[in-house]
């Protein structure tokens, strides 16, 4: 059996503060994703630090919603954001023949959204971070 100060020294280092798996620092992240007004049905987003920060991270787009918990958030500072959004159904190309390397999946997010996004966000400590992306393939990309 544990000597009484052995006892009260363990308590002790369990309850110091700082010593909590979220004390890091880290923010939760949410938002939603919207093409053309309607919700992207499934996708991901990846958000990449441009300041520095030791977090990057990235979520999965289902039903036009995204999540990020605090245990996996970001750190607070600014982000590029990337989203991508398979094509469906008419969209997709054709089949390949056995053997063939299957051709890529047409994405429904323009380049400015995608593979050439200059879209920022800021990650804050405390706030919201609450993010709503619309995105329009006709008359240029907004946010």
């Amino acid at each position: 059996m544990p000597k009484p100060h052995y006892l009260t020294l363990i308590l002790t280092i369990a309850f110091l503060p700082g010593c909590s798996p979220d004390s890091e620092g880290r923010q939760g992240i949410s938002g939603t994703v919207i093409v053309d007004s309607s919700p992207v049905q499934t996708g991901s987003l990846n958000f990449t630090p441009t300041e520095g920060q030791a977090t990057a991270g990235g979520a999965v787009i289902s039903n036009g919603k995204f999540a990020i918990p605090r245990d996996n958030g970001l750190l607070p500072g600014k982000y590029r954001v990337a989203i991508s959004a398979p094509a469906s159904g008419a969209d997709r190309p054709a089949p390949t023949m056995p053997g063939e390397a299957p051709p890529l999946a047409k994405d429904l997010i323009p380049p400015e959204w995608n593979t050439a996004s200059n879209q920022i966000v800021e990650v804050k400590k405390g706030g919201t971070n609450s993010f709503p992306f619309e995105i329009s393939t006709k008359s240029g990309a907004k946010k």
